[in-house]
């Protein structure tokens, strides 16, 4: 089904619809609390009941969005909803390709077996085959700016409010616009946020002055580490375990935040000129080297490279994973199996 055809069906979806479950990956970023924002509003504007969740939510970051307060981030609270198929009729996951990241996957899979509609709006690769109707536009920047799009297909009013989330989500996962994936699309919908009347100066204030200690203290490392492949025009940078670790204070991190964090790494190094992509490789909680490659502006595509290497991806963002460690030796980094 074409991609137009999918954005009607869902407003159709929602429109029918009595009560509908809003859901984002855990830890969420500002594209996934600007997609559920812009959500709520939505279905609030056709009249429907709606609760929404993404769960350990931060409680200051981005709490300027419409309805951030409602955006329920505890577990707990949200089973006091009371029995999932008596309350909602339509889940919607949004930013989230893994059904595990939402922290509801047999509390979902359940609802379905009731009967239950789920739908996904997402720009990440396929991880996991669970929604009835799936929205996944790969191409885009962020899932904010799918939304956009939804909001266009349907002719939607497109409210200043709606234009504060749409523009939040993009200026999040386009590093400001800096990273590769921010395309003419991209800037045709921020544009068109911006004359909506979102408050660009806030936005920016909110997703460029963001970076806690550990976040920084992360990257400076990674930029001391980076070293420059002449013949293939690549630059890497390499974190072990013991980094990860000592900088972060916490040896069990969260496997998604983990996997979020390298992510905003390494789409930050893909800013470094005169080359043409970027690698970063660090070591996972389980053994493993996890890889993020990025190509620069101008640079060539990435995701032959991480299929090669057993990953996937997108063309100009993928990722892949090795077991074995990370080893010093004289001026360079191995991998150890």
């Amino acid at each position: 089904m074409p991609i137009k055809e999918r954005l009607i069906k869902a407003y159709e979806m929602m429109r029918s619809a009595h009560r509908i479950l809003l859901v984002a990956h855990l830890r969420p970023d500002g594209d996934a609390l600007s997609s559920l924002a812009a959500l709520r509003l939505i279905a609030l504007s056709l009249g429907k009941e709606v609760f929404v969740f993404a769960k350990d939510k931060n409680k200051e970051l981005f709490d300027y969005l419409p309805g951030f307060t409602e955006i329920e981030g505890d577990y707990d609270n949200l089973q006091k909803a009371g029995a999932w198929r008596e309350r909602f009729d339509l889940i919607i996951v949004a930013d989230c390709g893994s059904l595990a990241r939402t922290a509801l996957a047999d509390e979902i899979k359940d609802f379905q077996k009731q009967g239950g509609k789920v739908m996904e709006f997402d720009h990440h690769p396929p991880v996991d085959d669970y929604a009835d109707l799936e929205i996944r536009y790969p191409d885009l920047s962020s899932t904010s700016e799918l939304i956009y799009n939804f909001i266009v297909a349907n002719k939607i009013t497109f409210t200043r409010e709606l234009a504060d989330c749409v523009l939040t989500g993009i200026l999040t996962d386009t590093g400001n616009f800096l990273y590769p994936s921010a395309g003419d699309a991209t800037m045709r919908a921020s544009s068109a946020a911006l004359e909506a009347g979102a408050h660009y100066a806030k936005i920016v204030n909110y997703t460029l002055h963001n970076k806690d200690m550990v976040m920084i203290r992360l990257w400076g490392l990674a930029l001391e580490r980076l070293h420059l492949n002449t013949r293939y025009q690549i630059a890497s940078s390499v974190l072990t375990r013991a980094d990860i670790n000592k900088i972060t204070g916490v040896k069990n991190m969260d496997s998604a935040a983990e996997s979020d964090l390298f992510s905003g790494l390494a789409g930050f190094l893909s800013n470094v000129a005169g080359v043409k992509a970027i690698m970063l490789l660090y070591e996972d909680q389980q053994g493993m080297i996890k890889g993020s490659l990025r190509s620069t502006p101008g640079g060539f595509l990435v995701d032959k490279l991480a299929r090669a290497l057993g990953g996937g991806g997108h063309e100009r963002a993928a990722g892949f994973a090795l077991a074995g460690k990370l080893e010093k030796r004289a001026k360079s980094w191995v991998v150890i199996n």
